[in-house]
């Protein structure tokens, strides 16, 4: 059997992947499994001798017994993450992925006999872009409501970089009220970081605490990530750089909005 195409790179690994795009109507085709809570694309690594082409029309025929044909290439998607597999656990990975539009045929007749690498049995699944499951990729959710013919080059990064330097865009500043919901006002800087996609496919939310004031932006310390445990993205925090809070003041300053969902907090300084 040819070996998968991922190859150890420093302490992390490289990863060159396939994934197939299969719709029916605002609906596309993901796989779940027994033990992740998240949903990801029909697909796998390459393996040696294969070009992307023959490797996604084999994972297909692998994981849902389909053998169909491709219809062209719709992204390039570049992805730093950490690993959770038990061979790569906590390990960084960079993971280059080629995802192809499928021509789907009216009558599917799916059938799923794949495990995962540490032996848990795989399903296929039917999502949309409201499906409240954790789904990798996250822009799916936006960028499969209205398909573009052109191929589209997507770079994600979901590695925690503790202690890294993060500009935020404030688009809720303190003292302003949420758009949907007006009783709700933000007693702290509310924003996103520009380039920065989240796994719900949009730009990574951020809060903004130590600074005491409306701003527009501003460009501190990524002090830690609020990990929501019932919910499709986590949050991040951000202080200035000199600025050392305590989870127990984090958590009280989110405690306006992170009081809503289950989360555990990754301080940076742990």
């Amino acid at each position: 059997m040819a070996a998968d195409m991922t190859v150890p790179c420093g302490e992390g690994y490289l990863n060159l992947r396939v994934g197939a795009i299969i719709q029916k109507g605002d609906r596309f085709l993901m796989v779940g499994n027994e033990d992740s809570p998240y949903l990801y694309t029909v697909g796998g690594r390459i393996q040696f001798g294969e070009t992307a082409e023959q490797a996604v029309v084999r994972e297909v025929r692998e994981e849902t017994g389909l053998a169909l044909e491709i219809d062209r290439l719709g992204f390039v998607h570049e992805n730093y993450f950490i690993g959770d597999s038990p061979s790569k656990l906590g390990k960084v990975i960079y993971e280059l992925s080629f995802l192809f539009y499928m021509k789907t045929p009216e009558d599917l007749q799916l059938r799923c006999d794949s495990f995962t690498e540490d032996g848990f049995r795989e399903h296929l699944t039917w999502a949309s872009a409201d499906d409240p499951r954790p789904m990798y990729p996250g822009f799916f959710r936006t960028e499969l409501k209205k398909p573009r013919q052109e191929i589209r080059h997507l770079v994600t990064d979901e590695r925690w970089l503790p202690g890294c330097k993060v500009t935020v865009k404030v688009d809720r500043p303190m003292g302003s009220a949420h758009p949907e919901w007006p009783d709700l006002i933000y007693p702290v800087n509310y924003g996103y970081v520009p380039g920065r996609m989240a796994p719900d496919g949009e730009e990574q939310d951020a809060y903004l605490l130590g600074v005491e004031e409306p701003v527009e932006e501003f460009t501190g310390r990524l002090a830690a990530v609020i990990h929501r445990l019932d919910d499709a993205e986590d949050k991040w925090v951000v202080t200035p750089l000199n600025l050392r809070l305590s989870e127990e003041e984090i958590r009280e300053k989110t405690w306006f909005q992170e009081r809503y969902f289950k989360s555990e907090i990754r301080m940076a300084d742990a």
